[in-house]
């Protein structure tokens, strides 16, 4: 009977203090993580696959400062397997001749920020044969097997890419296991959506398109706005990418993340020529949603492009 009542204790004030952060599905789902020596907010946000931003809401943090012995809670979706773990594993990496912290970072999937405070460093200045300490939850982007971006290089070239146009990027799931660009953009027309379909890409997930076929949709071929969030001015800017999948229960191919990636790359580095907002979309104000999905790594894609 106590034991009941300390849940519903509990269950009660995370409605009352977070039920504005968690749907009430997830609140009995809160775990805590109990800060260690050596942690920093980056490397536990790796660790629990879930963003700096989303760790802070969750506990009411308006700045980066933790503290030994402090419990954190962990954002609904999040790994709750580390709050079992004594630390946060590291890796070391020797820095080699041409290398920066950025070059760094970015070979393995975390922020210039999370490098530094990992090796308590205060300026950028590495030296060659310098050893760096890795989350050990970072991993090492390896050259591509494929090229996923084949057929999206030959749709695009006929295309004058509105590059002053587009600010941000936004990343879906698309709920389903099921669909590609031809039955979506017959969904949404019946929805009364005149542009079709809602996304200006989709990555399939071998189902009705190939694991990793990126398919270029007609907003992307008429450089439209998109229709993707329900904030229309966040669409006027925004192009969207949804993968094919429910990422709430299973987790995108090793393709589907490769393409993303290929993509993300690519519209960055070529088709915009800039580094543009990179963004969730249950990131987004007001947009009441999970998507894309738990398993999605967010975290990881943070590191990469923001």
């Amino acid at each position: 009977m106590h034991s009941t009542r300390r849940k519903f204790t509990r269950s009660a004030l995370l409605a009352t203090a977070g039920g504005m952060l968690l749907p009430p599905s997830l609140w009995a789902k809160t775990a805590t993580y109990e800060v260690r020596k050596g942690d920093t907010l980056g490397k536990i946000a790796i660790g629990l696959n879930t963003s700096i931003s989303e760790l802070k809401r969750a506990n009411n943090l308006s700045s980066d400062l933790i503290q030994v012995g402090q419990k954190l809670t962990i954002p609904a979706g999040g790994n709750t397997n580390i709050a079992a773990t004594s630390h946060i594993t590291m890796r070391t990496y020797i820095v080699v001749k041409g290398d920066t912290l950025g070059k760094i970072a970015q070979r393995h999937a975390i922020s210039i920020r999370e490098l530094k405070a990992a090796n308590n460093l205060s300026r950028d200045l590495i030296l060659v044969g310098q050893n760096l300490r890795i989350p050990g939850n970072a991993f090492t982007q390896a050259a591509p097997a494929y090229d996923f971006l084949a057929q999206v290089r030959a749709g695009t070239a006929g295309i004058k890419v509105q590059r002053d146009k587009w600010q941000r990027i936004v990343v879906h799931h698309s709920a389903i296991k099921y669909g590609n660009v031809k039955k979506y953009d017959a969904a949404h027309r019946r929805r009364g959506m005149q542009n079709g379909l809602a996304y200006h890409f989709l990555i399939g997930n071998g189902i009705d398109s190939g694991d990793g076929e990126i398919e270029i949709g007609p907003r992307w071929q008429k450089q439209q706005l998109g229709g993707h969030v329900k904030n229309h001015l966040i669409n006027q800017t925004a192009i969207g990418i949804c993968l094919i999948g429910n990422f709430e229960k299973t987790h995108p191919s090793k393709k589907q993340l490769a393409a993303f990636t290929q993509l993300m790359d690519w519209l960055q580095g070529v088709a915009l020529g800039k580094k543009v907002h990179f963004a969730g979309h249950r990131e987004l104000k007001g947009e009441q949603t999970v998507c894309p999905g738990k398993h999605f790594p967010l975290t990881l894609m943070h590191a990469r492009y923001d």
